[in-house]
């Protein structure tokens, strides 16, 4: 027997095996994936950083142009599903493409990178519920933490049940902050905006002014989570019309809402003005002008909203980062009972309750070293936006290598390659620029700069060095890297 067939035999599947389960649609699951982008988080705080810190009022240009590149992968994502039906999201992609090594140091920086979001939504839905007590309702301005602790049970528990129940909470709040968005985007539009709707946002001296670099890589972050719709796999009603259906709506209503949304943004003050208006303050800019162009209630609201969206947001990186750890466990590399799958919910509850742990062990050094408020959520964001874009690196060029080493007689694959290709060469580029103006994007300076930078592609590196162990010394483990097959999951419990 040879070492592949050694390595395939290790792999083979018994029939006691248990998988997730649930019956998400194409609706359910982009409104799970969607959650997690923000909407409401992304107006009042993401679209005016970017235009202040960004190419200003060429803006919306950006953020469909990193729809374009991200839509780009997904071409290539969808293509390569149809041939790897498995739920292991970038860390089964990677290894099939990238080989094995990589594949788990990817599968490492993916469990990172939602981990963070889940601590930066937890800080911001805390901050936000202080901000709601405070002055909404004039009680007293508690610790943030407070809020973040009753915001952490609520979605441990969540968590622990069948993922339809959670995709219904997801799509409740959701669709508040969609229409919040769209009750703003149509008053602006009716208006006006303050000077007449101008065009200059799609002016070839607007769309290159500022920092173009910045500005794509907020609108990048803008996007993350929109492979969860793969990771999901085991989890919707027939997986291979759901995702790929799921996977592009995704990538075209968040590109069309925050494209419009940012233009009209701009308009709302008029290209002239803005500038100054969200350097001054970028958050009391986005509130002013939902006062002024939808009234007092909708004011109030965004603020209720921007708890809800923050809440949203944190159960859907939960969810990701439970089902990334979730595949790792299946595949022996994170402890075995991680994989345990719910006997009546079908859940991967060990895993959620493990990433719940995790998360309070991370809140208490945060809470513990008194970072201001205002840092804790732009850096830890920043750090998510900079480890996906990495990914997404990865990712783009795992999907060329297996399409054509894995390439059918009949099919062409010509243009997923092409796709993936192009998204790849540019995402590099984002990448030197994101790594040249890493200060920026996390707020962090000096040392720290360099300690998070060491972090994230040591945690990748990391994930390499076990993969290479794994190889010489435990070769049934290192089959496993990758989801191989979809039963790979643990026994009910």
């Amino acid at each position: 027997m040879t070492p592949s067939q050694e390595l395939s035999t290790a792999v083979t599947p018994t029939p006691n095996q248990a998988r997730l389960g649930g019956n998400m649609g194409v609706i359910s699951l982009v409104f799970t994936v969607m959650a997690f982008s923000a909407p409401a988080v992304a107006f009042l705080g993401f679209i005016p950083v970017a235009i202040a810190l960004g190419n200003g009022v060429g803006t919306p240009v950006a953020f469909l142009a990193c729809g374009v590149v991200v839509a780009l992968v997904a071409v290539g994502l969808t293509t390569m599903a149809r041939s790897l039906p498995n739920p292991g999201g970038f860390y089964a992609f990677i290894s099939a493409g990238l080989g094995k090594t990589v594949g788990l140091g990817a599968g490492f920086a993916a469990i990172i990178i939602y981990y963070v979001a889940c601590m930066s939504t937890y800080a911001l839905g805390g901050i936000a519920a202080r901000s709601i007590i405070a002055d909404v309702f004039h009680g007293p301005a508690l610790p943030w933490w407070i809020f973040a602790a009753v915001l952490w049970v609520i979605v441990g528990v969540l968590g622990y049940f069948r993922i339809d129940f959670s995709a219904r909470v997801l799509t409740i709040f959701l669709g508040l902050e969609l229409l919040l968005l769209v009750s703003y985007d149509v008053s602006v539009l009716l208006r006006g905006g303050a000077d007449g709707l101008s065009l200059d946002s799609f002016h070839p001296a607007s769309i290159v002014s500022g920092s173009v670099a910045i500005a794509f890589m907020f609108g990048v972050g803008l996007y993350g989570g929109f492979e969860a719709t793969v990771i999901f796999r085991d989890e919707v009603r027939t997986p291979e019309r759901t995702i790929p259906r799921a996977t592009y709506a995704v990538v075209a209503l968040l590109a069309v809402m925050y494209s419009l949304t940012a233009w009209l943004f701009i308009n709302a003050y008029g290209p002239m003005a803005v500038l100054d208006v969200v350097t001054a303050d970028p958050t009391a800019a986005a509130t002013a002008s939902i006062k002024e162009y939808t009234g007092e209630f909708a004011y109030t609201m965004a603020t209720v909203l921007l708890l809800t969206s923050a809440f949203a947001s944190t159960l859907a990186a939960h969810s990701f980062a439970t089902r990334y750890a979730f595949n790792l466990s299946a595949d022996k590399i994170l402890h075995h009972s991680l994989s345990r799958v719910h006997h009546t919910q079908l859940s991967p509850h060990r895993a959620s309750i493990a990433i719940s742990l995790a998360t309070f062990a991370g809140l208490v050094p945060l809470v513990l070293a008194r970072i201001p408020d205002a840092t804790v959520y732009g850096r830890l964001s920043g750090v998510y936006t900079y480890t996906f874009l990495l990914l997404l690196i990865l990712v783009a060029l795992a999907i060329p290598v297996y399409l054509i080493r894995h390439r059918r007689a009949a099919e062409s694959v010509t243009k997923p390659v092409v796709a993936s290709g192009v998204a790849a060469a540019i995402l590099c580029i984002a990448l030197y620029l994101a790594t040249v103006n890493f200060e920026l994007i996390t707020g962090a300076t000096g040392v720290l700069t360099v300690v998070l930078l060491l972090l994230i592609y040591g945690i990748v590196a990391a994930g390499m060095v076990m993969a290479s162990i794994y190889r010489r010394k435990r070769p049934e483990v290192y089959a496993r890297i990758g989801r191989d097959d979809t039963n790979l999951a643990g026994t009910d419990s």
